[in-house]
Order: structure tokens, then sequence, then C-alpha cells
């Protein structure tokens, strides 16, 4: 295929020259060389292309037929060449992104909106998974994540630190009171959300009774949804419950207890953060992200 293309190229050259010293110059071959690809050619075509003596050179009817095509042809493939390098520098084309529902819902769909906004050569396809860590299979040019499997193959890109703390419904702290310390947390009803959390709740509390789990789910926002409604003591990111905290909805609870922070990264695979539509889209994700949660 390379020497069908390469014979092809020179044929081209040779038209648009006139004469095949002239065409060996643009190719940058010598004289004997460009005149070998072209009987090549030729003899594989079964034609002649091109009537050529010591001072002339003319297309027959196949050779112009070909020059025709061929022109078009190498003239598209240049073009899609100057498009395929201007998206290395330039974002532009399809940006395929993937992350959980919760976090598209809640903060990330206003985000590429300003993106896009910001970007017009770029096609914003933003899609929600259960998981967004599989991305070689899915096609998808970054996974947006909270905590990430540590034996990802992937490139990984830490974004921002998401706080995590202890908060309650008002209702439920003045119905039950609330806790001085994380020893009390034996005595409250507290609400779990998946194995992370309960890892979270065994370091918080260290030599301590272990919490009294009233409610268990793998569902964050429901998690939050029965904390909202006062059942009891969940451990949430700054990010999911930022407006509750806000609006009085949900309250701190033990503010001067530290806890590990939620890294929110990017997953994307390795050589792709070259690409301009990826690096302008992390490099968005980040400044955008820090301030959301330096206002919150």
């Amino acid at each position: 295929m390379a020497d069908r293309f390469a014979e092809i190229e020179s044929f081209v050259k040779i038209a648009e020259s006139g004469t095949l010293s002239e065409a060996a110059k643009r190719l940058g071959l010598s004289l004997a060389a460009t005149s070998r690809r072209l009987s090549q050619l030729e003899q594989r075509l079964g034609v002649m292309l091109i009537r050529r003596n010591s001072r002339h050179l003319s297309l027959t009817d196949e050779g112009s037929l070909l020059y025709e095509g061929a022109g078009r042809a190498l003239s598209a493939i240049d073009d899609i060449e100057t498009d395929v390098m201007r998206r290395a520098t330039e974002a532009s084309g399809p940006l395929r992104v993937v992350t959980t529902i919760g976090a598209a819902r809640m903060r990330l769909a206003p985000i590429f909106r300003q993106y896009a906004t910001l970007h017009p050569d770029v096609t914003v396809h933003l899609e929600t998974a259960e998981q967004a860590t599989n991305i070689v299979e899915s096609g998808h040019d970054i996974a947006l994540c909270f905590d990430p499997p540590p034996d990802s193959a992937l490139t990984m890109k830490r974004l921002t630190d998401n706080p995590r703390l202890l908060c309650a419904a008002p209702d439920y702290l003045n119905r039950r009171g609330r806790p001085g310390s994380v020893h009390d947390l034996a005595v409250h009803d507290n609400i779990v959300a998946g194995p992370v959390q309960q890892d979270l709740w065994r370091n918080l509390l260290g030599d301590a009774p272990g919490p009294r789990v009233t409610l268990s789910t793998n569902d964050g926002e429901l998690a939050r949804a029965w904390a909202l409604d006062g059942a009891g003591i969940v451990l949430k990111s700054m990010w999911e419950v930022s407006d509750d905290l806000d609006a009085g909805r949900l309250q701190p609870v033990l503010p001067d207890v530290t806890l590990p922070a939620a890294s929110i990264v990017a997953l994307y695979m390795p050589g792709q953060g070259e690409m301009a539509k990826v690096r302008s889209c992390l490099d968005f994700l980040a400044r955008h992200l820090n301030k959301g949660l330096a206002a919150a």
C-alpha cells in the first residue's frame, strides 16, 4: 500500500510539474527514482499515463482520468492531516466524557456548558454511569471519578480535593442532641453509603465503639435524602452537601474532626492528555472545581 501511494503521489507531482526533473525536485527524489515510480505505476495499471520525450510531457486520456481522481484524493488527505494536526494544538472535535450520575447532575452539567460556550469547535458529549473508570471499551476521552481504583492502567490527573464532613438535619439534632465527640456517635443514628464510607467510619472511630448504623445504602444520593429527612448523621463530601449547608437543611456535626478528603480525578488513555481538547478541558475543570469548592 505504501508503494502504491508513493507511485500515485509521484504521478500527480509529475503531472503538475510538467517535467520529470522538476517533479523529482519537489518530491526530494533522484530523477531515476521518480522515473522508476512512474514506470512501475504504468506497468501495474497496464496503461500509458504520460507521453514523454526529452522536452515535453503530456497526459494520455487514462492519465487525465487518474490525475483528476488522484488529485482530489491527495488534496482530501492533506486536508484531513491538517485537521488532525490542528486538533493537537487547537481544541476542536468531539469530546466524550463519562462520570457518575450524581456528579453530572449536581455540579458538572453547568461547568461543561460553560466550557462548550468558550470552545465552540468542541462538541461535548457528557454521559453518566454507575462506574466511570472503564473508558477503553467505551471509547470515552475522559472519565471523571471520585477515589478511583488505585490499580487503574489509565493516566490519572487530580483535579481537586473534595473535603468530607459529618452532617445531619436540624430536626434530627434537635430531637437527638448534638454529639460532642466521636464516642457519642455510638448512641446516634448513623447513615452509611458504600464500602468506602465503612472504612472511613472505622478509621474515624479508632478504638471507640463502632457507629450505630441504622440505615445503609450503595446510593450516595439516597443517603443524602435520608439525612435531609432527619434519619440520622451522614458522612458526605462538601460537593454533595454544600448547597444544603448554605440553606440550613443540613448542619455540620463534629466540625473539628478531620476526615480524609475525596479526590476528584480525571482518567484518560496515556498520550490523550496531549490532545488540545483534552488538555483544555482538564485545565478548565481544575480551575472551576477548585473555585466551586472554595466558594462552598
